[in-house]
């Protein structure tokens, strides 16, 4: 699963497990969104292999290990993580099916349960996220995603 929508639900059925975010990306708004999903660590791919052991000791020995962050997380930004952190394993897994643009049934189908039970899902997915419409709701999950960042500006 891509993005944070798979740290989310991870840590939701694993929350003793200490879990490193690998990523691409190094924007500051990534790197807090990880912690605050769950995440025990976050090492860019761009790191030396001593950086990388380093983080590996340091979560494992309990502590948060994050990257040297150049500026700071937005705060004027509405957070999803908030939000977002309050939904269920399932209610995870078909919101990631309301933002991959599937209809409840072939979400159903995918879980293994009735339509209807997705369709009190998405109801209660709509009011946790504090949306109207599957379509925002969407939209917010587009931003909990690891690609989500905005590209570096073009010089």
């Amino acid at each position: 699963m891509s993005g944070l929508i798979g740290l989310m639900m991870l840590r939701s059925e694993h929350p003793a497990i200490p879990v490193i975010v690998v990523s691409a990306s190094e924007d500051p708004v990534t790197i807090q969104r990880a912690i605050d999903y769950g995440a025990s660590g976050f090492v860019p791919k761009s790191a030396p292999n001593t950086q990388i052991v380093e983080a590996i000791h340091a979560v494992l020995d309990g502590e948060l290990w994050l990257p040297e962050i150049k500026g700071g997380p937005e705060t004027d930004a509405p957070d999803p993580a908030q939000r977002a952190a309050t939904l269920t394993p399932q209610q995870l897994r078909v919101l990631a099916g309301i933002a991959e643009g599937k209809l409840n049934k072939q979400i159903a189908y995918e879980m293994n349960v009735a339509e209807t039970t997705v369709k009190a899902h998405v109801t209660t997915i709509l009011r946790k996220l504090g949306v109207l419409t599957r379509t925002q709701a969407a939209v917010l999950a587009s931003q909990l995603a690891l690609s989500s960042a905005p590209p570096p500006p073009v010089e």
